[in-house]
């Protein structure tokens, strides 16, 4: 076996330690790249943390050195303008939404209370689910009210002092906080006032079951009511939340920002990556001047020179996600432009191995670029995830009126149309569907209709069927 000689035991091993270099950095790219903004921001923070020679605007690792936003020259006078307007942007931020707990904490204070009583009020709202629902059980509220060192006064008196809470507590907004089950929520929700209030309760507590199985006319001959009459009362319930905490479980009101914003040019479409869609990242000037001034010593220039490459490496790491992401989502829309036009229905199968074939990329890069990303369109803002489709049907070749070949979305679409404009007394079937589907050229599994229904939240023809 011939023995390397030693310039190639030397390139490899130099290779081999390149190699050990690049993949970390193979990995990092891929996370920069695959990251949605709020994340990457975090991200960044932690590496400005870690690297004095990297710059996040923003970020805690942006340590009063100049930043890209920091020109040479720049007056104190535009930096106070500057701080304004972040104050400003701040300002306009949605508020952050009342939680349930701040909101019984109001009431509760706004009552003026007994202080035993309202400290057990405030205390059964920390027992509440995220519906607002009171479900553990009394024996375990009492352990617990012992264990934060609630007034008892004795065993009974501390079960009166229970009682008294949670029927204060119920009384509380959203009407049905505090209800011991979603029935009872939906009983604290109506009015004892109500010319039938006996009527909807009897619903409520004896024909629930009944009535999820569309049995109306069982129903309504046992309470000898008319199906009309019937179907009013069952408006009133349809109004009444099962959830009455629900509204107020979230603690931030959800915002959304597109990575990628579509303009309506009149005759073209433009697609261009959103204000602030790649977060402010630069090398700090003054590692930069300290590394070529040849003031350091070996062991600090050689320390120092190893900063800066990685902070040079990530500054083009962020602009390369830039600059894929731009590529593939204007590739993805130019193949779905007829959604741009038209809408949902327009969605045309489109695969991440396809777009990945035009861009020279591999199918994993497309896929990592638009993870958890979006796009505001004309008709709202969407993930780019869902701008590729797969086709369920396709249009039979040479058929009279056939239509093109449609996308998952576009046949979902299609199906809810369907059953929108169906007759409520004779509602069609997912054999039926299938059916007025393939009238429009499209070709699908009665299974698949079925599945799309679902995901639509369609009852079956059996629970839509309107009794007359």
């Amino acid at each position: 076996m011939a023995k390397l000689g030693l310039g190639t035991q030397m390139r490899q091993g130099m290779q081999q330690r390149q190699d050990m270099v690049l993949a970390p950095r193979m990995l990092q790219s891929i996370e920069i790249l695959t990251l949605p903004r709020t994340d990457l921001d975090a991200w960044l923070s932690e590496e400005a943390e870690r690297n004095e020679a990297l710059l996040v605007e923003g970020s805690e690792g942006d340590r009063g050195g100049p930043s890209s936003s920091d020109e040479p020259g720049r007056s104190s006078a535009s930096r106070n303008q500057a701080t304004e307007d972040h104050y400003a942007l701040l300002q306009a931020q949605p508020e952050r939404a009342q939680s349930l707990v701040d909101a019984v904490e109001e009431q509760v204070r706004a009552r003026d209370l007994p202080a035993d009583l309202a400290r057990w009020v405030e205390f059964l709202c920390g027992c509440l689910d995220d519906s607002g629902l009171l479900l553990i059980e009394d024996d375990e509220i009492m352990g617990l009210a012992e264990q934060a060192e609630l007034p008892m006064a004795g065993a009974s008196a501390g079960h009166r002092l229970m009682a008294d809470a949670i029927a204060t507590l119920q009384q509380l907004e959203p009407a049905g906080i505090g209800a011991r089950s979603s029935v009872e929520a939906l009983l604290l929700q109506l009015d004892p006032k109500d010319p039938d209030y006996a009527l909807l309760c009897t619903l409520l507590e004896d024909f629930l079951v009944e009535l999820s199985r569309n049995k109306r006319p069982a129903v309504a001959d046992k309470l000898g009511l008319g199906l009309l009459e019937l179907d009013r009362l069952l408006g009133v319930l349809s109004m009444l939340d099962m959830r009455p905490g629900s509204q107020l479980a979230g603690s931030m009101a959800p915002v959304l920002h597109p990575d990628i914003l579509v303009h309506d040019d009149g005759d073209t479409f433009t697609v261009e990556l959103a204000h602030g869609a790649l977060p402010a990242v630069s090398i700090d000037p003054v590692a930069e001047e300290l590394l070529s001034s040849g003031q350091l010593e070996p062991g600090a220039r050689s320390y120092l020179r190893g900063k800066v490459e990685k902070a040079r490496w990530v500054t083009e790491a962020v602009e390369m996600r830039g600059t894929t992401l731009l590529r593939v989502a204007e590739a993805t829309l130019r193949h779905q432009a007829a959604f741009l036009t038209d809408g949902p229905t327009a969605l045309r199968p489109l695969s991440m191995a396809a777009v990945a074939e035009e861009l020279g990329l591999a199918t994993s890069t497309v896929s990592r670029s638009v993870a958890g990303k979006s796009a505001q369109t004309p008709w709202g803002i969407l993930p780019l995830r869902s701008f590729f489709q797969s086709a369920p049907g396709e249009a039979k070749e040479g058929s009279a009126g056939a239509a093109p070949v449609c996308g998952t979305a576009a046949v979902r679409e299609r199906v809810r149309q369907l059953v929108e404009a169906e007759d409520a007394s004779d509602p069609l079937s997912d054999e039926a569907l299938v059916q007025a589907l393939k009238a429009a050229g499209i070709t699908v599994a009665r299974r698949t209709v079925a599945k799309y229904r679902t995901e639509l939240g369609i009852e079956s023809s059996y629970r839509r069927k309107r009794h007359v």
